[in-house]
């Protein structure tokens, strides 16, 4: 009470009475200011109110962009993964927060009170971890769900949005995140395939058979391989084999690495609370919970699970199907023998199936008529021989059987000149040759008994080139074990030769093959000296056929007995206006008027074929007129069948996608075929030939592929 008197105040109540005359006389000033500058005062507050807005605005929006979330020191990673990604254009927030206003709210203040604490204490989490909802995909303006209905194709797979996103795997429910993780490799939301392996060959093993998700035959993902493919300098092409029934399993072996097992104590990496790690969670639980409900990469539990074609095996990692019951130096001489190694004198040289990862199951299969081949020493060589059918088609069977016999006459040549030579040194010894050329001689007639075991006991039919090399070095090692032994013997030389139909294609020069359109005489041909290089190509690209060279003998002079429509049969057909289905003979105007070499008078003088050159006989003959007349006919013909090609192939496509699933087309087969006859003749056979009957038959072909639309309608 002292110190309020010397204030002044001599009671509480005076104290009071002061504080509220202040107030009052404060407010009351305030009210008269305020009403003198009522104008000013609103004006100012207006302002206040839009600089708070405009900065809440501000702020609100930069604190969704990268710029603010890559503010914290861990979250570089991932923003410059972003900036890389296809999803650049959408901010971070668009994923991040599920869709809609109070979901936008409540990201917010989460996001809000960890930044806080983050500025508060200076720390942040280590492994930051974010999930994004289906939802955030799926809302309007990103990925639709009609859109995922579609297939699509995924580096060489055919992939299904809705199998995996509204079926069940594995009886788990994945989410959009299951496959499209959210950093990989610097990339930012796209799919990892580590977690399609450990999916689909979980358990698996190195055939992919055991415990192999939907995948009983590759076709089930793969798509076939377009094109040639050049392995090793070896041109292959999956098509033909495919066609054939060739299962891709007899090639490609151990594609696959790992199991995808889940190591011990693996849970600590992440869980360290005793009560969690004391219960026992089923694996429908746990993959609940990591894979449904929340996301968690499938690689953080799961070992790696690799799916390649990999690496040309080496011999110590080649025949892994064979080691699950076999030692590993269990026919190791074939297996040499097949990688090419271990002879005397030759450069190693593996067998072109080697080379293509044809592994031993690719011969000695496990069919019924062939379990001996590969369960029993009693195998049969007429199993082994169907397997080359299987793969390679009719007549390879007897390229086998020719093998076998080349090697049984090599391999008893050799073995007579082994013997006989070794009889001579011995003979020659007790004679008393000694010394440097006695021990050569023995050297060389041992290593020519190493090659001739080697492809006794490696069967040279599993590398018969190779094994060929082995035996004639074997012989020109007796010639000259024998230079040492005889004085005055005349040195032969022994050459590995060998042609394409003498060692593979046995017999071709009595088979009339298919060719183009038509039957291609070999016979004839060979008849008349020429080599296989004359027509097909070298080796290293095996197999084709270069049509050049068939106008150096049959156009021109020296063309001979051979008719123009020998070879172009389509040409002759429509010109003469038969074959056509669904439509009358009608024969061009100009049969038994021109002849072929009338108009394209090029290729007679041995020139290169063009439209340029024939519009140029046609004036040449008649007139400018003609000319024209020409242009407008190739123009129609053009028209014609660009006018039905595309139908064609659209229901062609749409027939395909029937039969996969299983359903009968037999209805519309004919209808079909049909039609892709008659187009084909027009197409192969150039409408400008018969321009009127190629008219025609685009006529009736249309009628065919109309009919058939509404049938393929039904059947959706």
């Amino acid at each position: 009470m002292g110190s309020l008197i010397r204030r002044g105040f001599r009671t509480l109540g005076d104290l009071f009475k002061y504080v509220s005359n202040f107030w009052i006389s404060f407010w009351k000033e305030t009210y008269r200011g305020t009403k003198e500058h009522k104008k000013g005062v609103t004006l100012f507050l207006g302002i206040c109110l839009f600089i708070l807005i405009f900065l809440a605005g501000t702020m609100y929006k930069f604190t969704e962009t990268p710029t603010f979330c890559n503010l914290c020191h861990n979250m570089k990673v991932y923003v410059d993964s972003w900036k890389t990604s296809t999803h650049n254009f959408v901010p971070c927030a668009g994923c991040h927060y599920e869709p809609g206003f109070f979901n936008h709210l409540k990201g917010k203040w989460k996001d809000g009170q960890v930044s806080l604490v983050m500025f508060i204490t200076g720390k942040g989490p280590t492994m930051p971890h974010a999930e994004i909802s289906d939802a955030s995909c799926l809302q309007k303006g990103c990925h639709r769900s009609e859109d995922l209905k579609e297939k699509m194709v995924f580096k060489n797979v055919a992939f299904d949005h809705g199998k995996h996103l509204e079926e069940l795997r594995r009886g788990k429910k994945l989410r959009c995140t299951t496959c499209h993780a959210q950093i990989v490799q610097g990339a930012h939301l796209t799919v990892t395939e580590t977690d399609c392996f450990i999916c689909h060959f979980y358990k698996a093993g190195t055939l992919g058979e055991e415990d192999c998700l939907s995948c009983a035959e590759c076709g089930a993902c793969h798509i076939q391989p377009k094109g040639e493919l050049s392995v090793k300098g070896i041109s292959f092409n999956h098509k033909r084999y495919i066609e054939r029934g060739v299962s891709c399993l007899e090639c490609h072996v151990g594609h696959n690495k790992g199991d995808g097992h889940v190591p011990e104590n693996k849970c600590l990496e992440c869980h360290n609370e005793p009560n969690l790690l004391a219960t026992k969670y089923t694996s429908e639980f746990t993959h609940r919970m990591h894979v449904t409900d929340h996301k968690i990469e499938c690689y953080r539990c799961h070992t790696e699970i690799r799916h390649e074609v990999g690496e040309m095996p080496t011999m110590a990692k080649f025949t892994e199907s064979c080691n699950h019951c076999h030692i590993e130096q269990m026919h190791r001489g074939p297996k040499e023998m097949y990688t090419g190694i271990g002879g005397i004198g030759v450069t190693d040289s593996p067998s072109k199936m080697f080379t293509i990862r044809v592994d031993c199951v690719g011969c000695h299969k496990t069919r019924e008529e062939s379990k001996a081949a590969l369960y029993t020493t009693k195998y049969s060589e007429r199993a082994l021989a169907e397997s080359c059918v299987g793969c390679h088609g009719e007549g390879y069977d007897e390229m086998l059987f020719h093998w076998k016999e080349l090697l049984v006459k090599a391999e008893n040549e050799v073995n007579s000149r082994i013997f006989n030579a070794q009889k001579k040194l011995y003979e020659a010894g007790k004679a008393g040759l000694e010394g440097q050329r006695f021990k050569k001689a023995q050297n060389l007639i041992n290593e020519a008994r190493y090659n001739y075991t080697f492809s006794l006991m490696g069967k040279g039919v599993h590398n018969i080139e190779y094994a060929l090399k082995l035996l004639n070095h074997a012989n020109n090692n007796m010639e000259k074990a024998l230079t040492l032994i005889e004085d005055g013997y005349q040195l032969k030389e022994y050459k590995t030769e060998y042609t394409c139909t003498s060692l593979c294609h046995v017999g071709l020069e009595r088979r009339t093959v298919p060719f183009n359109e038509i039957q291609f005489p070999h016979d004839v041909h060979m008849g008349m000296d020429l080599q296989c290089r004359n027509c097909h190509s070298p080796r290293e690209n095996h197999g084709k056929t270069y049509l050049k060279n068939c106008a150096e003998c049959h156009h021109g002079d020296g063309a001979g007995k051979v008719a123009c429509g020998d070879c172009h049969l389509s040409v002759k057909r429509l010109f003469s206006g038969k074959t056509g289905i669904g439509v009358e003979d009608l024969p061009s105007i100009k049969v038994d008027v021109v002849e072929c070499v009338d108009c394209h008078r090029s290729i007679a003088e041995g020139q290169k074929e063009s439209f340029k050159a024939i519009r140029a006989t046609c004036i040449k003959c008649h007139d400018e007129s003609y000319g024209k007349m020409a242009e407008d006919w190739k123009s129609t013909a053009d028209e014609l069948l660009k006018r039905t090609s595309s139908k064609l192939k659209r229901i062609k496509e749409h027939i395909q996608r029937l039969e996969k699933r299983g359903q009968h087309t037999f209805a519309f087969t004919k209808l079909f075929g049909d039609a892709e006859y008659n187009i084909s003749l027009v197409g192969e056979g150039k409408g400008v030939h018969n321009l009127e009957y190629a008219a025609e038959l685009i006529e009736a072909a249309k009628k065919n592929l109309d009919q058939i639309e509404p049938m393929l309608g039904k059947k959706e």
